[in-house]
């Protein structure tokens, strides 16, 4: 239904059933499902019209959603006493590994150890504030030169080429680590 609005363009109701090929009840309850998820939403005045929201701003909401909930979750298992075993995850996503690390730097108590490429500084730059903020210990690097404006990173020249793809290390507080590697824009 997101991908009819979207093509579409705004419309009310009837129109929106008629390019999507349902019944109005249902094309109805698909767009107020959309309005409720942020996906969409109504104009005023008779016949009510329905806009979708714009893709960025959908994302940006479902991807600020998912981080709340995740820094709920992780509140709430802090709380739980669990011994610190050694854990290892693989985690297969560019995006996914741009969130945990985005994570686990904001939420550093004692200290921030990073090597990545260089392009990721500007998306990891808002977490890296914090960690800097409370006068933690960063100690950031590079494959290619970076300017944050409040921490100095520096440049390593000559990684290693034998490493699989462009490399990404961190360790958060001597306590967690993440050791990737980018192949192309992934």
């Amino acid at each position: 239904m997101y991908q009819v609005l979207l093509t579409g363009g705004p419309g009310t109701g009837y129109g929106i059933a008629r390019s999507a090929g349902l019944a109005r009840a249902n094309a109805y309850s698909a767009l107020e499902g959309l309005v409720t998820k942020g996906a969409a939403r109504v104009e005023t005045g008779r016949p009510r019209r329905y806009r979708p929201e714009a893709p960025a701003t959908l994302v940006a909401r479902i991807s600020t959603d998912h981080g709340q909930a995740l820094d709920r979750l992780t509140r709430e298992l802090d709380t739980i006493s669990v011994p610190g075993t050694p854990t290892l995850v693989e985690v297969e996503s560019g995006r996914a590994v741009l969130q945990l690390l985005t994570h686990e730097i904001a939420r550093a108590a004692r200290s921030v150890a990073l090597f990545a490429p260089a392009d990721a500084y500007p998306l990891l730059a808002p977490a890296l504030r914090r960690p800097f903020s409370a006068g933690l210990p960063l100690a950031l690097c590079a494959t290619g030169p970076v300017d944050l404006g409040f921490a100095p990173v520096e440049v390593v020249a000559d990684a290693d080429q034998r490493w699989p793809g462009m490399p990404i290390i961190a360790v958060v507080d001597d306590a967690s680590g993440l050791v990737a590697a980018r192949q192309g824009d992934d």
